[in-house]
């Protein structure tokens, strides 16, 4: 057998190998207890809200996995969305409360905002919440010209 067949076979070999201990490693990794995220709801309709209110909404976060549950942030879509946690830490089949408030000062009929709630579940590590509201426009206010 020439000596490039035996370095061919060789290269393959160690690739294999590799390959198999890289496979091995990631489902080690991956095994034991894992956190699961549930969300109350997936989506909010705040309904029809008169211009200047603030609605606000209390979602339920529970862990529904084996493994603890971290909440590593939030981000809303939006400076007029504000969203707190009660707790980061989630432990399994304990629950969390999220709190969202939606600033609608600045706007006009339908709307659709949205918070991603980023967490180590490895199946869904950005669970995504969204929110609608319809403005409605009040009265306006300020002086008025008279005849």
């Amino acid at each position: 057998m020439p000596v490039k067949n035996i370095i061919i076979f060789t290269l393959i070999g160690v690739i294999l190998i590799l390959g198999g201990v890289l496979v091995f490693s990631n489902t080690q990794n991956n095994s034991g207890p894992q956190p699961r995220i549930l969300v109350s709801e997936e989506e909010w309709d705040f309904g029809k809200v008169t211009q200047g209110e603030k609605p606000t909404h209390i979602f339920i976060l529970k862990n529904g996995g084996e493994g603890d549950l971290i909440i590593d942030g939030l981000k809303e879509s939006c400076a007029c969305i504000e969203a707190s946690i009660s707790t980061t830490l989630i432990q399994p089949g304990e629950s969390a409360e999220l709190k969202v408030s939606y600033d609608i000062t600045d706007y006009m009929e339908k709307d659709e905002k949205h918070v991603h709630i980023y967490s180590n579940d490895p199946q869904v590590p950005d669970k995504k919440i969204n929110l609608y509201v319809y403005v409605e426009i009040g009265e306006l206010k300020g002086p008025y010209l008279q005849d």
